[in-house]
Formats: structure tokens, sequence, C-alpha cells
């Protein structure tokens, strides 16, 4: 069961994202650089074309996926992952315990 203020909450930050990416879209070209790497020694996330860098960006990491698995892993629950690039998801790992916490 939702909240009665979800729905216009979800539209809302429905519409931010919509504005967000296409905002990134516009700067950066994002999603037309025909490769991108990933360096979690230094946690950034390159786009290149024809290996010339274009666009550098720093990167926190949600989780993870398994192909062969077809399975997610929340990034706390990676312990191969840096620590220095989990402070997101540690905090959305929070709130959901306090809003589980809320509910009972």
């Amino acid at each position: 069961m939702q909240p009665d203020w979800y729905p216009a909450w979800r539209d809302e930050a429905f519409e931010q994202l919509r504005a967000k990416n296409a905002r990134l879209e516009k700067e950066f070209r994002l999603g037309h650089w025909p490769r991108y790497d990933y360096d979690l020694t230094t946690g950034r996330l390159l786009f290149s074309d024809q290996g010339v860098v274009k666009v550098v960006t720093e990167i926190q990491i949600a989780g993870s996926t398994g192909a062969k698995a077809g399975n997610w892993l929340w990034a706390w629950s990676n312990s191969n992952l840096p620590d220095n690039l989990l402070g997101d998801a540690k905090r959305v790992r929070s709130f959901r315990g306090e809003e589980r916490y809320r509910r009972t």
C-alpha cells in the first residue's frame, strides 16, 4: 500500500530525472560516446571516442548485477567494492532501516 502523497511525489521525481538526463545529454552528450570505462581505484567513469577521453565524472556504486545468475546485489553487500565508492549506497541502506522502524 502506498501513501496518498506517493503518486504526486513519483511524478515530480520522474520529471526531475527527465530534466536532469536532458541536461546531461545536451551539455555532455551522454549516451552518444561509443565507449565508457570505469576505474574503481580513482572512482571515475570515463566516456571516450576513438581513444580520446571526452567526459570524466566521479561515481558512487549502488549495486551490481550478475548476468549469469540474473540477480542484483546492493553495493554494501559486495565486499569486492572499495568503501570510498559506497557512501550513497550506505545512505540508502540507513534510510531503509529508518523506514522499517517507522512502519512498526
